[in-house]
């Protein structure tokens, strides 16, 4: 049987790949939590990247859930390592990093303890240990600057290659008009960037969709993704929004790092030139992120 043809990739991020220069790599040691599964790569700069759904580990003292979600989000590890070195090599610190490395099998530590953990014991503890290690990366990050952005790395299969950034909010929501977005408090209120909502000089609607939200930032770096203003979510297109990580790490529940979901498509993560082109682009654009809406230098 021939095989099906390779996934395209958007021309601007290639040409990134090709022209970007090797990225300085960090190579700390991680801090491991008791359990052994999961991983914790401290940092400086005021940014928390986290990876729940990539493990691998799948030890048979911990049976595997039977109800849930349990496709791995392969390469998304590799990505969080790939960002962590561009941030690394534009501003010489790093983000705190933390993986856990047991397989979505076993727990998905982005779910409620109920569903994540399915009441064993041993799961539970890794589901813990991941959670508390992200709020003791917080509380560091808030010891050092008053803002900080909480970043949940995905990978997902749609048909669409675009980077779907989740926020905590529905697609509707986002397909609302901007003088909704920007008159109606209640729908800031209920997104992941609360907090920056209240104190950014730019509308909701910009935050959420315009030039210099994460989004447009991302696509005008050659990355596509969604909500930007380059990408419409349509009515029938799959998307994720969000879930148990942002909700618990982000502002909308506490006034902790304000907070986003990146699923990530395979051709921005399959291979190590696309995850070095993907994550050079966002690097640069969380450097204009945290100038324009944080009113913060990260170099």
């Amino acid at each position: 049987m021939p095989r099906p043809p390779a996934p395209l990739v958007p021309l601007c991020l290639l040409l990134v790949a090709l022209v970007a220069p090797a990225a300085e790599t960090v190579a700390e040691t991680p801090r491991v939590s008791a359990s052994g599964f999961i991983r914790h790569w401290p940092g400086e700069l005021p940014i928390v990247l986290s990876v729940p759904h990539d493990g691998a580990a799948k030890p048979a003292d911990i049976p595997d859930r039977t109800s849930g979600v349990t496709v791995r989000d392969s390469y998304a590890t590799a990505l969080g390592h790939a960002l962590r070195d561009a941030l690394y090599a534009r501003f010489g610190k790093a983000p705190q990093l933390v993986v856990c490395e047991l397989s979505r099998k076993k727990v998905d530590c982005n779910r409620e303890i109920a569903e994540g953990a399915a009441g064993q014991p041993k799961a539970e503890q890794v589901w813990r240990e991941y959670h508390a290690i992200i709020d003791e990366a917080e509380v560091a990050v808030l010891a050092r600057s008053k803002h900080g952005l909480y970043l949940d790395i995905h990978s997902h299969g749609h048909p669409k290659p675009r980077i779907e950034i989740g926020y905590l909010l529905k697609g509707s929501e986002l397909r609302l008009a901007e003088e909704r977005l920007d008159n109606d408090t209640s729908v800031a209120a209920r997104s992941s960037i609360r907090w920056l909502s209240q104190r950014t000089p730019a509308k909701f609607s910009e935050l959420l969709r315009g030039e210099t939200s994460l989004g447009g930032l991302f696509a005008a770096r050659g990355v596509p993704s969604v909500p930007s203003p380059r990408e419409v979510l349509l009515l029938d297109d799959p998307y994720f929004n969000g879930a148990y990580d942002i909700a618990a790490h982000g502002s909308r529940d506490k006034s902790q790092l304000d907070a986003a979901q990146l699923e990530v498509p395979g051709p921005m993560r399959d291979t190590p030139a696309h995850r070095a082109a993907t994550a050079a682009a966002i690097a640069e654009s969380l450097d204009i992120y945290f100038t324009r809406h944080f009113g913060m230098k990260l170099k």
